[in-house]
C-alpha cells in the first residue's frame, strides 16, 4: 500500500475549558482534495458532561496556577529551529484555578481517537485545576505540543494510570477523519528514570509517511504530556525534549 503525506492540523485544546477558554472543536485544516494527503488530526473531543463537586474549588494550596506552568514550558530556542510558536495554540488558566469536576471516563473508541490531538491528556477523563499549553509548526505540519496540568489529591497519579490504560486499549484501532479509515498501531514504552513515572507512545500506520511520538511524566502533581508529529521520522525527537520540559517542572516545585 502506497503511503501517504500525513498532514496535521491539530487544534490546541484542554481539559480545562472553564475560566472562558470555551471548549475546542475538532477540525481539519488541509485541504482534502490535495492528492496523497492523510487525515490531518485533530484535537480530543470533550470528555462528557462531567459535573462540578459541591463546595468551593479546595486543594488548590501549593499548586501552580496557569501563569506558574506557562513559564515552565519551554521555549522556542529549545526546539529546531524550523518550528514556530502557532498563537493560536496557546492557552491557560491564567491566575485562577478551575473548580473540581468528578471524574468522566472516557468511551475506549473515543479515547483512541483523542490520542491523535495535542490535548490527549484528555483520554485519562480527569480534569486538572490549572494547565498551561502551546504548539510549535513549520511550514510542512511537523509539530510538537506541549501541555502541563496541575492536579488535586492524588489526581495526577490516577491520571496517569488513565492515559497508559487508554494507549493500552489503542493498540490497533481505526482512525477516522474526513470520511477515510486509516489502521493505527499505538506502541507502548516505559521511560524510567524520567520525573516520579513516565511512558513513550509511537503512533504509526501504513498509510501514513512518518508518525507520532506521545510522552506522559509526572512531576509530583504535574502531568506532562507532550506530542511530536513528524513527516518522515516517528517524531521520536519528542522524548528529548519532554526530557527538559520534566527538568524545568522539578526546577519549579
Amino acid at each position: 500500500m502506497s503511503q501517504l503525506f500525513r498532514r496535521t492540523a491539530l487544534l490546541a485544546c484542554t481539559t480545562g475549558a472553564i475560566l472562558g477558554l470555551g471548549a475546542c472543536a475538532s477540525g481539519a485544516a488541509h485541504d482534502p482534495a490535495a492528492k496523497g494527503a492523510a487525515p490531518a488530526a485533530s484535537s480530543a473531543a470533550a470528555t462528557g458532561s462531567a459535573s462540578p463537586i459541591p463546595g468551593p474549588a479546595a486543594g488548590t494550596d501549593g499548586l501552580p496556577n496557569g501563569d506558574k506552568l506557562n513559564a515552565m514550558l519551554l521555549q522556542a530556542a529549545a526546539l529546531p529551529q524550523t518550528l514556530r510558536l502557532d498563537a493560536t495554540g496557546t492557552k491557560s488558566t491564567g491566575n485562577g484555578f478551575n473548580p473540581p469536576l468528578a471524574p468522566s471516563a472516557v468511551p475506549a473508541a473515543e479515547a483512541c481517537q483523542m490520542l491523535g490531538g495535542t490535548a490527549w491528556i484528555r483520554a485519562a477523563g480527569i480534569d486538572g485545576a490549572s494547565f498551561a499549553q502551546n504548539d510549535y509548526m513549520d511550514d510542512s505540519q511537523n509539530m510538537f505540543a506541549q501541555e502541563l496540568n496541575a492536579f488535586r489529591g492524588g489526581d495526577a497519579q490516577k491520571a496517569m494510570a488513565g492515559l497508559k490504560q487508554a494507549v493500552t486499549g489503542c493498540h490497533s484501532f481505526t482512525e477516522e477523519q474526513n470520511g477515510q479509515k486509516f489502521a493505527v498501531t499505538a506502541a507502548l514504552k516505559d521511560l524510567p528514570g524520567v520525573g516520579d513515572e513516565a511512558f513513550q507512545a509511537t503512533l504509526t500506520s501504513p498509510d501514513w509517511t512518518g508518525g507520532t511520538t506521545l510522552v506522559a511524566a509526572r512531576v509530583g502533581s504535574v502531568v506532562v504530556t507532550t506530542l511530536y508529529n513528524d513527516q518522515k521520522t516517528t517524531g521520536a525527537a519528542g522524548v528529548d525534549l519532554t526530557k527538559a520540559l520534566v527538568k524545568n517542572v522539578a526546577a519549579a516545585h
